[in-house]
């Protein structure tokens, strides 16, 4: 599905400059669950920005399944994005005026979805994880794990074909932290969703079926698990 070619990222000139992507290549398969592994500034979120077209890489290629996604325009890359992706945060990202509801009817409306089937669908993911008495709730009425849970079905709700996670459980205690990645994996298994995860949480990389360590910028070690 992804394949990527000796990206790079490298930011600023000079004595000043920085490569946070160092030759990075790399290969992820229709459906698979990664995992990736490193210390703070080693990387991780820049390969997870370039990746997903947030950021562009200072050189090197980026397909999925055979488009050239790094050549894209941004308005292209937009467009793509919100068809066939979906992004999860550490800081949850929900927008503090609207309801949970409406939080994750976004994508739709982006989609032009029309607005009985939006609503119906972003009912029925809200009712699936667990809050079906939260609907007209704003975020800051949500304890950190019900919103963690609002921005995944959000993510979810269109049917990606992949999910970005950047920190999913970062801030969130032990025993939600298990229940959000209990959702991720029921959803991706459902729709054969790939799933990629930065992440320092060892009960995320266990469950993968790869996990890549990065340092430097460079990807220093693959392990795959049964």
């Amino acid at each position: 599905m992804i394949e990527v070619k000796d990206l790079w990222k490298i930011y600023g000139t000079g004595a000043k400059q920085v490569e946070a992507l160092r030759g990075v290549t790399l290969k992820i398969e229709d459906g698979e669950f990664i995992a990736i592994l490193g210390p703070s500034g080693s990387g991780k979120t820049t390969l997870l920005n370039c990746l997903s077209g947030i950021d562009s890489p200072s050189r090197g290629e980026i397909f999925f399944d055979g488009l050239v996604f790094h050549s894209l325009s941004e308005e292209k890359k937009t467009q793509f994005r919100a068809r066939y992706m979906g992004f999860v945060f550490q800081f949850f990202n929900l927008i503090p005026v609207l309801t949970a509801m409406e939080n994750v009817l976004l994508p739709l409306k982006i989609l032009r979805i029309n607005h009985g089937e939006a609503t119906e669908r972003a009912k029925r993911i809200l009712e699936r994880i667990g809050l079906a008495d939260k609907l007209h709730r704003f975020p800051s009425e949500l304890s950190g794990g019900e919103q963690q849970r609002v921005a995944i079905a959000r993510a979810l709700v269109h049917n990606p074909k992949i999910v970005w996670a950047d920190e999913p459980t970062g801030n969130l205690d032990s025993e939600t932290g298990e229940g959000v990645i209990k959702v991720l994996e029921e959803m991706r298994f459902e729709h054969r969703t790939t799933l990629v995860v930065v992440t320092h949480d060892e009960r995320i990389a266990k469950r993968a079926d790869r996990v890549l360590t990065i340092r430097d910028g460079k990807i220093v070690k693959e392990e795959r698990q049964s």
